[in-house]
């Protein structure tokens, strides 16, 4: 099998040749790879290195099989669209936008303001360069803060699918049939969580459930329509970030406030013929049980302790059988200072656990940190291709 259709078969609950060997990855591994150090700018898309390209060159370095992340609109960050065309960020009837940048050191402090007939919508981010090849947007002022902040922006953002959806073109050429485009958005929560604080998600079904709603329902649709324009575009799996409503916000929050928006963002991307990876890369205990009343294809990462919650057994036991799973494999710490024959040793104890199942994908639970040694990235790979073989 290549690696399009092993990928395929294990996301639809099937047994391929072998379990796909897929870590998560990111542009810092691929920038570190090839020693190409990124402009805050242009991160996502430079002008003098096809990242897009370089992606699948790393892949095949380690012989992995491709989950195209990069091939995204990275503009669903909100004001990380500034590294993207026709997104909020660009001018539109009755929004007008002005972006005033502050240099502190190597980090910038942007601003943005979105003059509208109705009023002044503000945003405020931090991009820091964390390390030599990853760079990270943090807010400081959310854009959404109250109710008539949430009508501004109903009325008059430019349309959810107004954007630049070349990366992921780019990387349905790049992979070809050593994989998928496996396109990264968010689910509606996290989506609520770029627009407005999480506390204040957490506090507002209490506070004020009808603007909770008004704001959840909003963004279900918003959700909705761009994830068609990037299925339209060539993805053919979609990972929705649901990382922020796992243990913390607990059972009884998630299936109220959380799981009724994500199944209907779950269920459009079912209508258009894609398996969806729902991506949970921190503690997932707690409301794991409430992921067999959700239609999810693949669950990742089963991120263990201590940055998670997650027992793999139990996983297996709680986790619906035809639900795909991916993950386990820590790369914080464990592939940073481990031994080649310690990963090894690794991967051979979560194959045997958990490859009778028969639908694994072998990953990191988020991913490879500046300066994982890549003789571990060797062992983790060739473990997985060594131990993962299903009996004919």
């Amino acid at each position: 099998m290549n690696g399009r259709e092993r990928l395929l078969r294990t996301l639809h609950g099937k047994r391929a040749d072998r379990v796909p060997v897929a870590p998560f990855l990111y542009y810092n591994a691929v920038y570190e790879m090839f020693g190409y150090v990124p402009e805050i700018d242009t991160y996502f898309d430079p002008p003098d290195f096809d990242v897009i390209e370089k992606f699948v060159e790393y892949c095949d370095r380690f012989g992995f099989d491709v989950l195209h992340s990069l091939g995204t609109v990275w503009d669903y960050w909100a004001a990380r669209s500034t590294q993207a065309d026709r997104t909020i960020l660009s001018p539109a009837d009755g929004w007008d936008v002005s972006v005033s940048d502050e240099q502190r050191g190597g980090d910038v402090r942007r601003t943005v303001t979105f003059s509208t007939p109705g009023g002044r919508l503000r945003l405020v981010e931090v991009y820091q360069r964390t390390s030599t090849y990853l760079i990270v947007c943090a807010p400081e002022e959310y854009l959404v803060k109250t109710p008539a902040d949430l009508e501004l922006l109903m009325r008059y953002m430019p349309p959810a699918d107004d954007m630049d959806t070349s990366l992921i073109r780019r990387a349905k050429t790049a992979t070809g049939d050593r994989g998928l485009v496996a396109t990264c958005t968010n689910g509606a929560f996290n989506q609520a969580a770029v627009f407005r604080s999480v506390e204040e998600l957490m506090a507002d079904p209490v506070v004020d459930a009808g603007f909770y709603r008004e704001l959840m329902e909003f963004l279900v649709g918003w959700v909705i329509r761009r994830n068609r324009a990037c299925i339209a575009s060539g993805s053919d799996a979609i990972e929705v970030a649901g990382n922020l409503a796992g243990s913390a916000v607990g059972p009884s929050f998630f299936r109220n406030n959380v799981m009724p928006y994500e199944n209907r963002v779950i269920a459009a991307l079912h209508e258009d013929g894609v398996p969806l990876i729902y991506h949970n890369c921190g503690p997932a205990a707690h409301v794991m049980q409430l992921y067999n009343e959700m239609d999810i294809d693949c669950l990742g990462y089963l991120v263990p302790p201590p940055f998670g919650d997650v027992d793999l057994a139990e996983a297996l036991r709680v986790l619906r059988p035809a639900m795909a799973l991916r993950g386990n494999i820590d790369q914080v710490e464990f592939l940073m200072t481990a031994t080649p024959a310690e990963v090894r040793e690794r991967v051979r104890e979560v194959l045997t656990i958990a490859k009778p199942r028969g639908n694994l994908i072998l990953s990191t639970t988020d991913f490879f940190f500046d300066g994982t040694p890549y003789a571990n990235i060797e062992a983790f790979a060739d473990a997985g291709r060594d131990f993962g073989a299903y009996a004919e």
